[in-house]
């Protein structure tokens, strides 16, 4: 457990108590990224804890020894009664943890922490990981979160166009902080001869992720690599599994059914991505993917959308280090596909600059950008 609330860096200088402040700690790609920040702060002998407001899903990624987890959860039905509850909850934790540093991923919570910290001598730093444009879908939830940017002391953004979003009162106190690789977790690049006959794509079975688009790209050109297969790895959690079924009716009507593969979700996707031919992500929009960035980093030659909020753009070169493809266009999508699996000297070219994101965005580095914003 995390026992001292302030202790010191090598310089002699007290380094905050950080507390990471979100709904859950579920599969997705924001909690994968503040775990590993946790993590590595934590093993840098920074005190962190983490505090969740939500009850689903069950934690996903670990956790180092000696990261504590808190909880805050209200059991009134009233939902204006619950939410004042939950404030009031949130006022009195930041009481006891006061000059704390506050780092708070997701709209809801944010605001929260914003509104809880007034008076009190805690620093707010909030963090945009998806398109703002979109995300969140309802107007008060925008509202929120522009509200809880608008007063946060630093807002940390993945990309230059999430930034430009917010109204310059926000874009002054911003940063850009890229997702991080935590390498040490990745296995070593196989040779591109290694390879299986396999074209990965990874993540949730949502609609935002666009599978259904992919998949009808691989039908286009399937036959003429009857050896590949199509393989979508992510948990199947849209409305109740609604959307999997939807996908999974496509590839059975449209007998693709043994070259086309809904995996669900898997404790082993390093081993399966290292031996993947391909990489794939084919978002309609999204932060910055951070299977995306493990495949690059892996060696894996990869393709992607070039969507919004620019995440794909600020880290593949087209042709250089990846391949980047129009948003929803699955014409431009079986070409890319086609292509590298006919040229197997420029996906090891591809693979060879790819890698280069290990070191360029690793943990350490990140984590660097982070603690200077403490």
């Amino acid at each position: 457990m995390c026992i001292e609330k302030n202790r010191r860096d090598e310089s002699g200088k007290n380094m905050k108590e950080v507390i990471i402040a979100t709904g859950t700690l579920g599969g997705g790609g924001a909690e994968r990224v503040f775990l590993n920040i946790a993590n590595e702060m934590a093993e840098r002998g920074i005190c962190v804890r983490v505090l969740v407001t939500g009850s689903r899903p069950a934690q996903s990624y670990p956790l180092a020894e000696g990261i504590a987890v808190d909880k805050i959860a209200s059991k009134k039905k009233n939902k204006a009664l619950k939410i004042f509850d939950k404030y009031l909850q949130f006022r009195e934790y930041f009481k006891h943890h006061e000059n704390s540093t506050v780092i708070s991923f997701f709209p809801d919570v944010s605001a929260y922490c914003v509104l809880a910290s007034v008076g009190l001598h805690n620093k707010n730093i909030v963090s945009e990981r998806n398109d703002p444009n979109i995300i969140p879908r309802k107007k008060f939830m925008k509202k929120i979160r522009n509200t809880a940017f608008r007063y946060a002391d630093c807002c940390v953004f993945q990309t230059s166009d999430a930034k430009n979003y917010f109204p310059k009162s926000v874009q002054e106190k911003g940063i850009i902080i890229a997702n991080p690789i935590s390498s040490e977790k990745l296995p070593d690049p196989c040779d591109l001869g290694d390879r299986e006959k396999l074209v990965l794509a990874v993540g949730r079975i949502v609609p935002q992720k666009n599978f259904l688009m992919l998949i009808k790209a691989w039908e286009l050109i399937e036959n003429k690599f009857p050896e590949y297969v199509l393989h979508i790895y992510g948990d199947k959690t849209y409305r109740d599994g609604v959307f999997a079924e939807e996908l999974q009716l496509y590839i059975d009507n449209h007998k693709l059914r043994e070259r086309v593969s809904l995996k669900g979700f898997s404790n082993n996707i390093y081993a399966v991505m290292n031996r993947a031919a391909l990489y794939v992500s084919s978002s309609d929009f999204e932060g910055m993917s951070n299977t995306m960035l493990e495949a690059m980093a892996m060696g894996v030659p990869t393709i992607a959308t070039d969507c919004p909020i620019g995440g794909a753009k600020a880290v593949i070169k087209d042709g250089k280090n990846g391949i980047l493809v129009p948003v929803g266009d699955e014409k431009h999508m079986a070409a890319a596909i086609e292509k590298l699996l006919s040229n197997p000297e420029e996906c090891k070219e591809l693979s060879t600059e790819a890698k280069k994101v290990r070191v360029n965005m690793s943990i350490q580095k990140v984590c660097d950008d982070w603690i200077k914003l403490l």
